[in-house]
């Protein structure tokens, strides 16, 4: 488990990255009962390149929008997650399209390998693929 700190006024935040089962799960918090970011991902690689993403966004976005004590914590919280909900989707988006690419290169070249297997099969070799309950 990953787990980095942030402190802004009296208010602690705490960005983790932590395996969750068969994948892992990269959060944000503010120690309430309620998190301000949760992301979920099913490749170790993905997840901590996300959660180093995060961490960068978190500070940049600090950096930009800084507060007043008197802020209320609810709307910064409601702000910022927001802010890593878009910049999440935006790195999901990037990782399917190229996850999608891989997988349409797979079933092109293996739909050619068929036809070519295909040709020097005889019909009654031909087997079809049978649902039996």
């Amino acid at each position: 488990m990953k787990v980095k700190t942030y402190k802004n006024g009296k208010n602690d935040f705490t960005a983790y990255l932590k395996d969750l089962g068969t994948g892992w799960e990269a959060g944000f918090t503010n120690g309430g009962p309620k998190p301000i970011f949760i992301g979920n991902f099913i490749h170790a690689a993905e997840a901590n390149e996300w959660f180093n993403l995060m961490n960068t966004e978190i500070t940049k976005f600090n950096k930009k929008f800084t507060v007043g004590s008197h802020c209320p914590t609810d709307w910064f919280t409601s702000f910022m997650g927001g802010h890593l909900y878009k910049q999440y989707y935006n790195f999901i988006n990037r990782v399917l399209t190229q996850h999608s690419r891989r997988y349409e290169q797979l079933v092109e070249r293996e739909t050619k390998k068929y036809r070519q297997m295909n040709r020097n099969w005889y019909p009654g070799e031909k087997m079809p693929f049978l649902k039996i309950a």
